[in-house]
């Protein structure tokens, strides 16, 4: 315990002077423990151990940390931009981790799932420098790093069964979810009915101390639970953490007791990812870690700019903005630690995640220094066709939010709901398409294996295929028919504009929009469910997806006819 306080204290100490964040010096820490042979199995298993215990800590107090009342009343913002930037980040980590670095299909989600947020405790460090936002952006900046944390809870809750049970069966990793899910929700609809009452009423019998071992308990007890039904221990702290922050008396007492503790034991926490680094094997891997870093970059950057352009903010606030975001977070380490446990991603690929980490948060500082010099040099250096294109956009955004704004306030909020039922389906349509990339030649088997022995392995990818076309049709219905809607409402818009004389005719935008108004919403279905299942990774040709198309077809044809005689 000397050891790894007064190392971590002195290298975090070191790492404070050049205005770093204290993690690295515990990571820097773990890899001096490492060089000099100080990690023997003995101190390996009690590190190991207390790192557990950081885990659940942190965990515990980022819980605690999301305010609910404060997230539904000025979180509506940062949610648009985890929403839109969280699938960005999570499906381009799939494709280009798959095309650069080579992994399969659940490395690849894997990885994804690493680059998918940013260091809430890095963001603030730089944003506490920041002079070019005001306090309301900075705050809702931070806010988005919280929001980002609960999207990589939601994400480790659903790649936990893949890593835990890699090598189950379609039927065992099947009902780890619905373990997972029934978990999830009794813990958090039980809890929030009856905990924070519970603790209000500590609050008011008893001294901290009570409340303090009582809320450990819960937290404890919950990451037990998770390590039970194959989740990570994280998910269970963090749903305990958000249990107790709903207790408006004994949250804060607990939070200010808990805190000093996690600071200890999270510091034991990044000792041990940094024991597992060697620098031989950063020196190794510093190609990896480049281009783990290039592919954050870019695609952090790029989501952030396009979710403030959609929530209508300034370029120069979602540019100083994206800079900030650009360090990875603390779930980085904590999903890329249990996938090594599951012996998912080699050592190499570990250490690459960890160096590629380490260089986006000793990076962003230096990077966020410069951004009012690169703005100036957008402004005034960029070429001119740039410059119009970038100005047309933002003029063309202004008038789409003025057309938005001038309908009434109850199409205004069917409108919103239309927006959020496309994208929670967009959302399904990519899940089902992931589970079916994954699962692809362990369902074809089962076919194949379920069917007369005439059956051929091509003719059991044809049915899979089908089954995956038969699957899509309810989410691609609800999107389709909510965009019609939606679109309708900016026709309506149009014209208004048209007739008022704003405008003399119909863009080409418009005229598209027009175009898919007037077709039949299954005729929209069948054809984007075939693009979908076309551009999706599978095993049978471009004949076999033309057997799917009009099967596909069939089923909803006869689907429909049904349902009119029925009606009759």
């Amino acid at each position: 315990m000397a050891i790894l306080l007064l190392l971590g204290g002195f290298c975090s100490i070191v790492f404070k002077r050049f205005k770093m964040p204290a993690v690295i010096g515990y990571l820097v820490s773990g890899i001096i423990i490492a060089a000099v042979g100080w990690a023997s199995e003995e101190t390996v298993e009690i590190v190991e151990f207390l790192s557990d215990i950081g885990l659940a800590l942190m965990m515990f107090c980022i819980g605690m940390e999301l305010n609910l009342t404060k997230l539904r009343r000025m979180g509506s913002f940062a949610i648009l931009v985890v929403m839109i930037q969280v699938p960005i980040i999570l499906v381009g980590g799939i494709v280009l981790g798959g095309m650069l670095l080579g992994l399969d299909s659940l490395q690849a989600l894997i990885f994804g799932a690493i680059i998918s947020g940013s260091s809430t405790a890095v963001v603030t460090i730089v944003l506490a420098d920041q002079k070019n936002m005001s306090h309301s952006d900075v705050e809702s900046l931070i806010l988005v790093t919280v929001v980002e944390d609960v999207f990589q809870v939601l994400i480790l809750s659903a790649i936990s069964p893949l890593m835990s049970g890699s090598s189950m069966d379609l039927d065992g990793i099947i009902w780890m979810f619905v373990l997972i899910i029934a978990f999830m929700i009794t813990a958090i609809v039980v809890g929030i009915a009856l905990l924070p009452k519970f603790f209000d009423w500590l609050h008011k019998k008893m001294p901290a101390e009570v409340q303090v071992i009582i809320g450990l308990g819960i937290c404890f007890g919950l990451a037990y639970l998770s390590i039970m039904i194959g989740m990570s221990m994280a998910i269970g702290a963090f749903l305990a953490g958000v249990i107790v922050s709903q207790s408006k008396n004994a949250s804060k007492e607990i939070e200010d007791h808990v805190s000093p503790m996690k600071d200890v034991f999270m510091m034991m926490f990044f000792i041990s990812i940094g024991m597992q680094i060697s620098v031989e094997g950063l020196a190794n891997n510093i190609i990896p870690i480049l281009i783990i870093y290039l592919i954050y970059f870019l695609l952090k950057f790029g989501s952030v700019v396009l979710a403030f352009f959609v929530g209508n903010k300034p370029m120069a606030l979602a540019y100083h903005s994206s800079i900030a975001l650009v360090a990875m977070g603390e779930f980085a380490f904590i999903i890329s630690k249990e996938a090594l446990g599951a012996n998912i991603i080699s050592n190499d690929f570990y250490t690459a995640v960890i160096g590629a980490a380490l260089v986006s948060m000793i990076a962003l500082p230096v990077i966020n220094t410069q951004n009012q010099k690169v703005i100036g040099a957008f402004a005034f250096k960029s070429p001119r066709f740039i410059q119009r294109a970038y100005h047309a956009m933002d003029v063309k955004r202004g008038v789409i939010y003025d057309r938005i704004s001038s309908i009434s306030k109850s199409t205004q909020n069917k409108f919103k709901t239309g927006l959020a039922t496309v994208y929670v389906n967009v959302i399904i349509i990519a899940i089902i398409e992931v589970v079916f990339i994954m699962t692809n030649s362990d369902i074809t088997e089962y076919v194949n294996a379920h069917t007369p022995d005439e059956l051929s392995m091509y003719a059991s990818s044809i049915v899979v295929l089908l089954l995956n076309f038969i699957v899509l049709i309810p989410s691609l219905y609800f999107i389709v028919r909510y965009m019609t809607f939606i679109q309708r409402i900016m026709l309506d818009a149009e014209r208004r504009a048209i007739r008022s004389g704003e405008k003399q005719g119909y863009s080409l935008g418009v005229k598209i929009m027009r175009f898919f108004v007037r077709r039949n919403n299954w005729l929209l279905v069948i054809l984007f469910d075939f693009i979908i299942l076309l551009i999706t990774p599978n095993n049978v040709d471009f004949l076999g997806h033309m057997i799917v198309l009009v099967a596909g077809a069939a089923v909803i044809v006869i689907s429909l006819l049904y349902a009119y005689i029925r009606r009759s």
